[in-house]
């Protein structure tokens, strides 16, 4: 563990940020209105923002360009939609403060391959640290889509950089919910949307996710002339309906 004292604490600001060269690295550091202090990597892992000045709320730092969040205290970017954010430790002793590795990868937990989706399609899931799946495990996983269910296939052995599907964050228990009754139900809603708007729109799946999130799968119409429908049945029914339309490749 490398550490590199990096000033005394009155020299710090509350809420303004001092950016330090650790490691050829340019890492921001910060210490909150509670004073608790924060340490991350300057620049977005997802195109290069500066961060340095970004919002911190809730335990999360928002990037000004995309609005991307990364949890603070692991660095897992909220919506998985790129590689995590380098976070590093900070230690305070006797009012000097030190600041050391960022979090290692076994720190942030281990990666595993999975299948999710009415597709079954796979992709990498890494677990909260210190928390361990096994193969066949069906779990609760965090991706850009939604909270849904997915399957363990096995522990990611490959230690290079890989694009990250999701979070891991439990084991699922099964719930009572019928979900057939409330799948057919939102289909044949839309359906007879689609005949009173003569749209010409197929639907292939309607996929319910685990937070009320309802991905309709479909043929036909283009995307942009579904908007309407989306917002009025999501009224309706209660859920957050979205299309994916679906492409085939000849």
């Amino acid at each position: 563990m490398n550490r590199m004292r990096i000033g005394h604490d009155w020299e710090f600001g509350f809420n303004e940020t001092v950016v330090v060269n650790y490691e050829q690295q340019e890492v921001a550091v910060r210490r909150l209105f509670d004073g608790s202090w924060v340490a991350f990597s300057k620049y977005c892992p997802h195109q290069s923002a500066d961060l340095s000045e970004s919002e911190i709320l809730d335990g999360a730092l928002r990037c000004p360009w995309h609005g991307l969040c990364f949890e603070l205290e692991s660095g897992a970017n909220v919506t998985n939609q790129c590689a995590p954010l380098d976070i590093y430790k900070i230690a305070v002793i006797r009012g000097e403060v030190f600041l050391t590795d960022s979090l290692s990868s076994e720190s942030r937990g281990k990666t595993y391959l999975c299948r999710y989706g009415w597709d079954c399609r796979t992709g990498r899931f890494q677990s909260a640290a210190q928390t361990e799946f096994s193969a066949g495990d069906v779990c609760i996983g965090i991706t850009a889509r939604g909270v849904e269910r997915v399957t363990i296939l096995n522990e990611s052995l490959s230690e290079t950089d890989q694009i990250i599907t999701g979070r891991l964050t439990g084991i699922y228990d099964s719930e009572t919910v019928d979900t057939e009754a409330v799948t057919f139900e939102i289909k044949n809603h839309l359906e007879i949307e689609f005949r009173e708007k003569q749209l010409d729109a197929e639907i292939l799946k309607v996929e319910l996710l685990l937070d009320n999130q309802v991905i309709v799968h479909y043929l036909g119409t283009k995307p942009e002339l579904l908007g309407p429908i989306s917002v009025s049945a999501s009224h309706q029914l209660g859920l957050s309906i979205s299309f994916c339309h679906v492409e085939f490749n000849a």
